[in-house]
């Protein structure tokens, strides 16, 4: 009775659209009540200036799709107030200082500003999950689809990313798009619509983010095991068709022009590396648009050069191999890891479903892999990827067959309930989730900071703890580009990464009375002296604000 109710019309077009909702509410919910995030300013302001001045000097690691989409609310509605002369150059200018100004001191009011930024991404991620859950739904059928859908749209993994104005959330949805119709063509053949599409996709995701990159082998596999069936002639001509598609969308994102930036790009700030001779034929040659050559050389040239990174107590300026493994495995709902053990398991078993398991899994290992390869190691949001692919495959828990159906049953429902419960009680703080392997979300600082945990993103919460309990002034070491002012907080500057032209910067601090310290500053990740914060390491904080900011009382 209950599969014949699943699989009615009613069903296909009621439980998606309720799923979809209760996603597109929680997100709108955290992106109105969150403070900016550290690279919110950066993204919004970027975007700005391209979409009014085509200026794309400020994009040193990110192409043009990401930033736009965010900017274009901005774009479109609101006159906003910006020095088309100024220089927003990374690391040369003020650019960190600027794009903080330009959203907090600008002539529409910062939070609403902020929520319009990040209203794309929310809308984006709602479309993703349409996609899960028809990939979903042609692969496992209904009962795998409304599976697939409720673990999407509950995610706090996923929510915590769509409801930001940065390019991880448009990134995954891209890639995943284009997965959806590459898989289309290699299931039902080479012809020019599926083509079509699948290029359109990929030429997307190649603009919002230059992780895009590793739907290339796919392509080349797709086309290689279509070409025995639709023979050389129509794979060749759908294969032009997909390249022509995505190499045009590419071309369009940036007006069909080669130097859309108003100055010089400083190609010099790169270090040297062996792909500086590909980058000057590229660029030679006029491949493809110079700030998307630009952008890309950027993000080789970090990748391979690390960052500051922080993992269980430990620090690293080129990363571990185990990073993303790692993050994965305590930032993901347990259930979730669960049925996706499970979908393998039982998936490897018979040949009818191996292959379409295989076809969802490999992606996620080939993320993984590339993600562990290079140095920088600062947020499970650069394998945000995987997390659509990952609930697809668990679509296929419902049609497992098991001699134990009763004892299966039970697991199923609790493995389900489990996945509820986190959902619910982390919101809406979903970017601190940690699961129950640590201990949960209380105790995520000690494993991961940065993007993982604490991004800027509590000082509205903070401002609130400060309001309950008659706080007029706080000493306040905070990691973000957020303005405290805004927020209301009156603040004595502590060290910090960083809050640009701070107030009330002091010679010495006193350790008396209340103090406010983010969780990255706490494990002292960019600080010259990581243990400048150790005191309060060794303290029991007063309150956890949004799991991000420690709040400690001395007497």
């Amino acid at each position: 009775m209950l599969n014949e109710l699943l699989a009615s019309r009613r069903a296909r077009a009621v439980i998606p659209v309720v799923l979809l909702a209760v996603f597109v509410s929680q997100a709108s919910y955290i992106a109105w009540e969150k403070s900016s995030t550290w690279d919110e300013p950066t993204h919004l302001m970027s975007g700005y200036a391209r979409l009014m001045g085509g200026d794309t000097r400020a994009s040193m690691h990110h192409p043009a799709l990401g930033q736009e989409m965010i900017a274009a609310p901005a774009a479109v509605f609101l006159a906003l107030a910006f020095d088309k002369t100024i220089n927003p150059s990374y690391p040369n200018g003020r650019f960190f200082v600027s794009s903080v100004k330009f959203l907090y001191e600008n002539r529409v009011d910062a939070r609403t500003l902020l929520f319009l930024a990040r209203l794309p991404n929310i809308i984006l991620g709602a479309i993703l999950g349409l996609y899960v859950f028809l990939w979903s739904e042609s692969l496992w059928g209904a009962s795998g689809a409304y599976l697939s859908l409720f673990f999407y749209s509950l995610s706090p993994d996923v929510l915590a990313h769509a409801s930001l104005a940065t390019t991880d959330l448009s990134a995954a949805a891209f890639i995943f798009i284009a997965a959806f119709y590459l898989y289309r063509i290699y299931d039902r053949g080479a012809d020019s619509a599926g083509a079509l599409a699948a290029g359109v996709g990929i030429g997307l995701a190649l603009s919002a983010k230059h992780t895009a990159v590793i739907l290339a082998p796919f392509v080349l596999v797709t086309f290689a095991m279509r070409l025995k069936k639709d023979g050389a002639r129509k794979t060749a001509v759908a294969f032009l068709y997909l390249s022509a598609a995505a190499y045009l969308v590419v071309w369009a994102v940036y007006g069909f022009r080669y130097q859309a930036s108003v100055a010089p790009l400083p190609w010099d700030g790169f270090p040297p590396s062996a792909l500086k001779a590909i980058f000057s034929l590229l660029k030679e040659i006029k491949f493809l648009p110079e700030a998307h050559l630009y952008s890309l050389a950027g993000t080789f040239a970090a990748g391979a050069s690390g960052g500051a990174g922080f993992l269980m107590g430990g620090y690293s300026g080129t990363g571990w191999w185990y990073y993303f493994i790692t993050a994965f495995l305590i930032k993901t709902p347990v259930p979730t890891i669960f049925l996706v053990i499970a979908a393998l398991l039982y998936g490897c078993r018979s040949s009818n479903s191996r292959g379409r398991a295989f076809a969802l899994f490999l992606p996620v290992a080939v993320i993984f892999l590339l993600a562990s390869l290079q140095k920088v190691n600062i947020g499970i949001r650069h394998i945000l990827p995987v997390y659509p692919f990952l609930f697809t495959l668990i679509g296929f828990v419902p049609s497992i067959k098991t001699g134990s159906v009763r004892p299966a049953r039970h697991v199923f429902g609790a493995a389900c309930v489990w996945y509820l419960y986190a959902a619910v009680s982390i919101f809406p703080h979903d970017l601190a989730y940690f699961n129950e392997f640590i201990g949960g979300p209380a105790n995520g600082y000690k494993y991961l900071v940065d993007s993982n945990l604490d991004w800027g993103q509590d000082l509205r919460g903070l401002k609130e703890f400060m309001d309950a309990n008659g706080i007029k002034n706080i000493k306040l070491a905070y990691f973000g580009l957020g303005d405290p002012r805004y927020y209301g907080i009156d603040y004595d500057y502590m060290p910090s990464y960083v809050i640009p032209e701070p107030g009330n910067v002091r010679a010495d601090i006193v350790l008396k009375g209340w103090f406010a310290v983010s969780a990255t500053m706490l494990q002292g990740v960019y600080l010259p002296q990581r243990d400048f914060y150790r005191p309060f390491r060794e303290t029991e904080p007063v309150a956890m604000i949004g799991y991000s900011i420690f709040v400690y009382r001395f007497d």
